[in-house]
């Protein structure tokens, strides 16, 4: 049975609109990258330094809260923190919830800092601020990318919203006590840095499930 030119013609189109769609999809997210939930870190401010286009931060008890343990394979360890915003209303020990990422392959444990917010329990009810800094979010509903410092720190991922996150949190940190206890207030071991041994970073790295 021959087909004839006509509806060739439009079999490839009705194929190629999906196809086109997606690779217009596909397009838009590279150009986007917007963080993942592997991006996202707890942790106490231990200092910080800030100018006008960029701040340096020194973080204690630092845990990538969201990472499986497949990404010991995948990620290193971080010993630097910079932003590229200038950061005042916030003090040593607050602790706060961020995205941060390494950029640079060549150096990865040299992170950077998308967006912080402070992260609260009372009552035994997480909750998070407002983040300090507009990041890059993923519009959901448009389809689309968008700088944004209203939408939640957590609510900016491709698939799932603030809620679905902070209930993750909320089921590993049930009370405020056990919140506290995983990062505890310290005037020492800053930026958790290790001495660059293969045990330290064993040790580091086994810090992010306990």
């Amino acid at each position: 049975m021959k087909i004839s030119s006509y509806k060739k013609k439009l079999i490839y189109s009705l194929w190629g609109i999906p196809l086109l769609s997606m690779s217009m999809s596909m397009q838009t997210l590279n150009a986007c990258m917007p963080s993942s939930p592997d991006d996202v870190f707890i942790a106490r401010i231990q200092s910080f330094q800030s100018d006008h286009r960029s701040t340096s931060f020194q973080f204690s008890k630092h845990r990538f809260i969201f990472r499986p343990i497949s990404a010991w394979f995948r990620y290193s360890s971080p010993n630097q923190w910079k932003g590229d915003f200038e950061l005042k209303n916030i003090k040593k020990n607050d602790l706060v919830i961020g995205l941060a990422y390494s950029p640079d392959g060549a150096e990865p444990e040299k992170y950077r800092v998308s967006s912080l917010a402070l992260l609260h329990c009372q009552d035994d009810i997480l909750s998070i601020s407002k983040p300090f800094v507009p990041f890059l979010a993923w519009d959901r509903e448009k389809k689309r990318c968008y700088y944004s410092h209203t939408a939640g720190l957590l609510n900016g991922f491709l698939d799932r919203d603030q809620a679905y996150y902070l209930n993750k949190l909320q089921a590993k940190y049930p009370t405020c006590r056990k919140l506290y206890s995983a990062f505890p207030v310290s005037d020492t071991d800053l930026n958790d840095q290790s001495d660059g041994s293969i045990l330290a970073k064993i040790k580091q790295w086994l810090k992010q499930w306990l």
